[in-house]
């Protein structure tokens, strides 16, 4: 049986109504400004969740903008890959619930959520690529979805964390194809667990306690583990920018490209300064790169396709494109692709 090649079908993204600027109220308790979050990070805002409003939800959104723009129907989507580290629950995982409210609870779609965090997509990305290659599905719907707004600390202890979180979500459907113009080139992903803790990590659930889950949440000291750490950002900022350009360095190189081959390069959006050093690290010009961390924040498994879904949206990614996207995050995860759109 002849085996098609992976290619981005469609895609699609929701974003929160609810603007929040850098000179908000909720940022009060902290010593920051707008000049101070932007200077780091690139940041001048981004969306929250609306009260009850939880990562399904915002999945949910997301297909829909998908659907609704007919490349492909729900019924035709015969799996579900759910990227998150913010799931409605514990347990089960947010696919579920997603394939509950799209109404396909009744077609029986199998439902993987994956924990790579920024990677997420990424690593989603390889996965759909090889199911839709093995000829085990024909339409993959790939979706990162976070709501961070919730599990954030708004006093000064938090300041370096909390700034730099937005919500959000985006899918895409990877599916089969024999056309020539578009595919997904190559996947390469790593992990390297001895940077589980020393980067940014939440130890709110620890099935090494008993009860696992058990705060008073006006005793921060005795209770700092159901917030977001981030022991040394000099640390995750030095491994982003090596780990990101070796990785895409060196999908580029597998499939003897260079750098001045890729149109555009779509990368994890967590602070436009570690982008700016792997841009130069690469040698890319920095016309290539695409940004929308100055509206949304750190959105983690969404940012990419966020990134995917608004520049093909507004016409600047046109199909036969050639991309590469990159990604490091919390594990420590990261990886690249190189798709040609």
């Amino acid at each position: 049986m002849k085996r098609e090649k992976a290619y981005i079908r469609s895609s699609g993204m929701y974003v929160p109504e609810k603007v929040v600027k850098n000179d908000d109220a909720l940022f009060e308790g902290m010593n920051t400004s707008d000049e101070w979050i932007h200077q780091r990070s690139g940041i001048r805002e981004r969306r929250y969740a609306a009260p009850g409003q939880r990562v399904s939800d915002l999945a949910m959104a997301a297909v829909e903008n998908l659907l609704g723009k007919g490349d492909i129907r729900g019924d035709e989507i015969d799996c579900i890959i759910f990227a998150t580290l913010s799931p409605d629950f514990f347990f089960p995982g947010a696919g579920v619930f997603l394939q509950e409210k799209l109404g396909w609870a009744h077609r029986h779609i199998p439902c993987y959520d994956i924990r790579q965090q920024c990677t997420g997509f990424i690593y989603g990305l390889q996965m759909a690529q090889g199911f839709v290659e093995a000829g085990l599905y024909q339409n993959v719907l790939l979706v990162g979805s976070e709501v961070h707004s919730n599990a954030l600390d708004y006093s000064e202890r938090g300041r370096a964390v909390t700034v730099l979180f937005g919500d959000g979500a985006a899918a895409v459907v990877i599916s089969g194809s024999d056309r020539a113009d578009s595919g997904i080139l190559l996947t390469e992903v790593h992990a390297d667990g001895g940077g589980a803790l020393n980067g940014i990590h939440m130890k709110v659930f620890d099935t090494g306690k008993k009860p696992i889950l058990y705060y008073d949440p006006s005793q921060f000291d005795e209770n700092a583990e159901m917030y977001p750490d981030m022991p040394s950002s000099k640390n995750l900022f030095s491994n982003a920018v090596r780990r990101m350009a070796q990785v895409g360095q060196s999908v580029l190189n597998t499939l003897g490209l260079s750098i001045n081959d890729v149109d555009w390069v779509l990368p994890h959006q967590a602070n436009i300064r570690i982008n700016q050093a792997v841009a130069q690290k690469l040698e890319v010009p920095g016309d290539k790169v695409l940004y929308n961390i100055h509206k949304y924040g750190n959105t983690t498994a969404a940012t990419i396709p966020l990134l995917l879904d608004e520049f093909t949206g507004n016409g600047t990614i046109q199909r036969g494109d050639l991309l590469l996207l990159e990604a490091f995050g919390s594990g420590f995860t990261w990886g690249a692709a190189v798709v040609r759109y």
